[in-house]
C-alpha cells in the first residue's frame, strides 16, 4: 500500500500554471501540489500560528515558481504582500493557487446566454 501512495504523489507531482493579472500587469506563476507538512510548516512560521493569512501568504512565497521550477519571490515579498499590495489584489494572487482554474481550463468555451443546445435538436431562432 505504501508504494501506491508514493505512486499517486509521484503522478500529482507536476507543475500547474497559474494566469493571474493585477491591474494589467502579469502575475504568471507555477505551483506544485501542497502537501500537509508544507502547510504546517508555513503556519509553524508565522508569528501567529493561527493566523491563516499569514499562512497563506507565506505558502504562496514558498511555492509560486517560474516554469523551470524555481521560486519566483523569496521572503522579502512577505511584508509587500501583507502591508503593501490592497488586500484585494493580494487575495487574487494568493488565492489562484488554490483555485481549481488552469491555463487550459480557461481557455473553455462559456455558454450562451440563450441557453444550451441539445445535441442532433435544431434551435428555435
Amino acid at each position: 500500500m505504501l508504494q501506491k501512495l508514493l505512486d499517486v504523489a509521484a503522478r500529482n507531482n507536476k507543475l500547474t500554471k497559474k494566469i493571474v493579472e493585477l491591474d494589467g500587469d502579469d502575475f504568471t506563476f507555477w505551483h506544485k501540489p501542497m502537501t500537509i507538512d508544507e502547510y504546517q510548516q508555513a503556519k509553524a512560521k508565522s508569528r501567529n500560528p493561527e493566523d491563516a493569512l499569514e499562512a497563506a501568504i507565506r505558502l504562496f512565497v514558498n511555492k509560486a515558481l517560474d516554469e523551470a521550477g524555481r521560486n519566483q519571490y523569496q521572503v522579502d515579498a512577505i511584508p509587500v504582500l501583507q502591508k503593501v499590495l490592497p488586500m484585494e489584489m493580494a487575495s487574487k494572487l494568493i488565492g489562484a493557487m488554490q483555485s481549481d482554474e488552469t491555463e487550459e481550463e480557461e481557455e473553455m468555451d462559456y455558454k450562451s446566454p440563450e441557453g444550451s443546445v441539445q445535441t442532433g435538436k435544431p434551435t428555435n431562432k
